[in-house]
C-alpha cells in the first residue's frame, strides 16, 4: 500500500510539473524530489503521512495547503477502496488504509512464511565483506566480538536483500608483530625448561602463551637450536596456526562464519605485493625519496603521499593492503566492504586512493568504522590488552552471559557509537530489559499457542479466518508494524545499521505485549480467537525472522 501511495504522488507531481512548465515560479528548482511517507506520531492521524505539499510549494508556486488539497483529491480518486487521504495542518496529507488492506497484510505475512521480507534488490551482486580481522597474536577479545556481531548480522541482512555475500577474515600473519609473538612463545617454552623468563621488549605477556608452550611438540627443542630468525619463525608459525584455529572455533560458537581466511603472508609468498608495486610503477604513481619508494596518494585526495617500500627494502602495510584489494577486485566482486576499528580513521582516504589506483570502479570500496567497546564490571572498566596480558577473551564473555545476550547487546547501538557493555545488566535476564524484550515476546507467544493447542483450539486454514474482527487499535497497529518488516530489513541493510533491526523488533515486541495485556486471545468467541491466534503466529514469525538475522535464537520458553 505504501508503494501504491508513493506511485500516485509521483504521478501527480509529474502531471503538475508538466502543466506548470517553464512558467512555474520555481521552475529553476530541481524537479527530483524524494517522496517521504512515514507513520504520523499520533496513530489517530492515520497510517501514513507526507509533507510533499510543503516541499513542493516553491517549485509549484502555490500555498502548501492548496497543493495538499489537490493531492488529497487525486489520491482519493485513484486509491478509492484502498485508502483515503485527508489534509491536516499547514499542508500535511494523511492516509488511512482500508480495513481489507490491513487484513491483507496479515494474510501475506502468514502466506510468505520464512521468506517474508526477503527481496532480490541486490540482484545477486557479489559483495566481499571483511570484518574482525584481528591480529592472530592472541585469543579473540571483546572488541572482536562486537565486530563479529556487527559483520555477521550485516552479512545476513545483505543476503536477505538479495546480495551474494562472501565473508572474509584477513589474517595479519606477517611482520614484526608475528615475530614478537614467536619470540614470546619461545621465551615461555624456555621458561618451562627451567630458564628465566626473558620476554622480548615488544613481546606478549598473556598466559595463553604459557599454556600453548606446554602443548608444543617435541621438536620445539630443535627449533630453539636454529639460527635466531629461523627459530623465531618456527615458533611464530606454530603460534599463529594455533591462534587461528582458536579464532575460528570461537567465531563458529558466536554464529559467525567466514567463507575465506586470507593470509597476508601469502601476498608476499606469491609475489602479489611485488606485482602491485609494478602496477603502480607503470601508472607513474611511485617515486623515490630518502631511499624509500613512495605512492602518490595525494593524487587521489589523500593529505600526503604514503611510503610503499621502506629505506631498508621492506614493504609497508600500505603495499600489502594494495595487493590485497587488487586480489579482491580480480576475484570479481562487484563491491567490497571493509569493517575497521576507529583507530583506522586515517586509513579511509588512503584506502580509497588504493581502490582508484588499482582501477576499481567509483564506489567499489566502502569502509565502515566500528567504534570501541568498553567492558564494565561493578562500575569499573575491565582492561583488554593482549600484549599486557590483562584482558577478557571473547570466550570468557560468552561463558558469562551467553551467545544470544552478547550478540543482542552488541547490536543495540549504531556502529559509530561507543558501546559500554555492562556485565551486570547483561546477566539480568528480565522482561524489563530491552536486550531480552523480543525474545520474551517469542517465548510468550509460544506459550499462548501451546495453551491454545492444549485447550483443543486447532488452527484453521487462512482462507477461513475472520480477520475483519481484528479491528481494535492495538491489533491494527501491530499488523501495520509487522507489515513494515521488509522495509525495515532493506533499510538496515542499505544504511549498514543492524541496530535498526534491533530497535524495530523491540517495537514489535512492545506492541505485542500491549495487545496481549489489553485483549483475551482465546475466548468463547471461536472466530475471534482464531483471528487473534493468527496474529500471534504472524508476530512470532516476524520476530523469529528478525532475531535469526541477528544471529539470535527465538526461544519457546524463558
Amino acid at each position: 500500500m505504501k508503494d501504491a501511495i508513493r506511485r500516485e504522488i509521483e504521478v501527480w507531481l509529474a502531471v503538475r510539473r508538466a502543466d506548470a512548465g517553464a512558467d512555474a515560479p520555481g521552475a529553476e528548482v530541481d524537479g527530483v524530489m524524494e517522496v517521504v511517507l512515514s507513520p504520523p506520531r499520533d496513530p489517530a492521524h492515520g497510517d501514513l503521512s507526507t509533507n510533499v505539499a510543503l516541499a513542493a510549494a516553491k517549485e509549484l508556486g502555490e500555498k502548501p495547503r492548496a497543493i495538499a488539497d489537490a493531492l488529497a483529491a487525486w489520491c482519493n480518486e485513484r486509491l478509492a477502496g484502498r485508502a483515503t487521504a485527508a489534509v491536516a495542518g499547514p499542508g500535511f496529507v494523511n492516509f488511512v488504509f482500508a480495513e481489507e488492506q490491513v487484513q491483507g497484510s496479515l494474510q501475506r505475512i502468514l502466506a510468505a512464511g520464512e521468506d517474508f521480507g526477503r527481496s532480490d534488490g541486490g540482484r545477486g551482486r557479489r559483495v566481499n565483506l571483511e570484518f574482525v580481522s584481528a591480529n592472530p597474536t592472541g585469543p579473540p577479545v571483546v572488541v572482536s566480538a562486537r565486530a563479529a556481531a556487527f559483520g555477521s548480522t550485516l552479512a545476513r541482512l545483505l543476503d536477505f536483500a538479495g546480495y551474494d555475500v562472501t565473508c572474509e577474515y584477513y589474517l595479519n600473519d606477517s611482520g614484526a608483530q608475528v615475530a614478537a609473538l614467536g619470540a614470546s612463545l619461545r621465551a615461555r617454552w624456555r621458561e618451562l625448561q627451567g630458564q628465566p623468563l626473558a620476554l622480548p621488549e615488544n613481546g606478549y605477556h598473556g598466559l595463553y602463551l604459557k599454556d600453548m608452550a606446554a602443548q608444543l611438540p617435541e621438536e620445539a627443542g630443535a627449533w630453539d637450536g636454529l639460527a635466531e630468525e629461523e627459530s623465531v619463525a618456527r615458533f611464530a608459525e606454530h603460534a599463529v596456526a594455533g591462534i587461528k584455529e582458536q579464532i575460528r572455533s570461537e567465531m563458529d560458537r558466536f554464529r559467525t562464519r567466514f567463507d575465506v581466511w586470507f593470509s597476508e603472508d601469502g601476498l608476499y609468498r606469491t609475489g602479489a605485493v611485488e606485482e602491485v608495486l609494478a602496477l603502480f610503477e607503470e601508472k607513474g604513481l611511485v617515486y623515490e625519496r630518502d631511499d624509500a619508494r613512495w605512492f602518490r596518494s595525494t593524487r587521489f585526495g589523500d593529505e600526503k603521499d604514503r611510503v610503499l617500500v621502506r629505506s631498508d627494502g621492506r614493504p609497508t602495510y600500505f603495499a600489502a593492503d594494495a595487493a590485497y584489494h587488487l586480489d579482491k577486485l580480480r576475484r570479481g566482486f562487484d563491491s567490497a566492504i571493509d569493517v575497521l576499528g576507529p583507530d583506522h580513521h586515517g586509513h579511509v582516504t588512503r584506502m580509497q586512493a588504493i581502490a582508484r589506483a588499482i582501477g576499481a570502479p567509483e564506489g567499489w570500496l566502502e569502509i565502515l568504522l566500528l567504534q570501541w567497546v568498553t567492558l564494565v564490571e561493578g562500575g569499573e572498566t575491565v582492561a583488554m590488552s593482549k600484549r599486557a596480558g590483562e584482558f577478557v577473551t571473547m570466550a570468557d564473555l560468552l561463558d558469562d552471559v551467553g551467545v544470544d545476550v552478547a550478540r543482542t547487546y552488541f547490536l543495540t547501538r549504531r556502529r559509530d557509537s561507543h558501546l559500554e557493555f555492562d556485565l551486570a545488566l547483561a546477566r539480568e535476564q528480565s522482561s524489563k530489559s530491552r536486550i531480552f524484550y523480543a525474545q520474551y515476546a517469542t517465548a510468550r507467544i509460544a506459550g499462548v499457542l501451546r495453551k491454545a493447542a492444549t485447550d483443543g483450539v486447532a488452527p484453521v486454514p487462512e482462507g477461513e479466518l475472520a480477520l475483519e474482527l481484528l479491528s481494535s487499535e492495538e491489533e491494527r497497529a501491530l499488523i501495520q508494524l509487522l507489515a513494515q518488516f521488509p522495509e525495515q530489513v532493506a533499510a538496515a541493510a542499505a544504511a549498514r545499521e543492524p541496530n535498526r533491526l534491533f530497535n524495530y523488533l523491540v517495537d514489535v515486541a512492545t506492541l505485542f505485549h500491549k495487545f496481549y495485556h489489553e485483549h483475551t486471545i482465546v475466548s468463547a468467541d471461536a472466530d475471534l480467537s482464531q483471528a487473534r491466534l493468527a496474529l500471534c503466529r504472524a508476530t512470532r514469525q516476524v520476530l523469529a525472522l528478525g532475531l535469526d538475522l541477528m544471529g539470535v535464537a527465538a526461544p519457546e520458553r524463558m
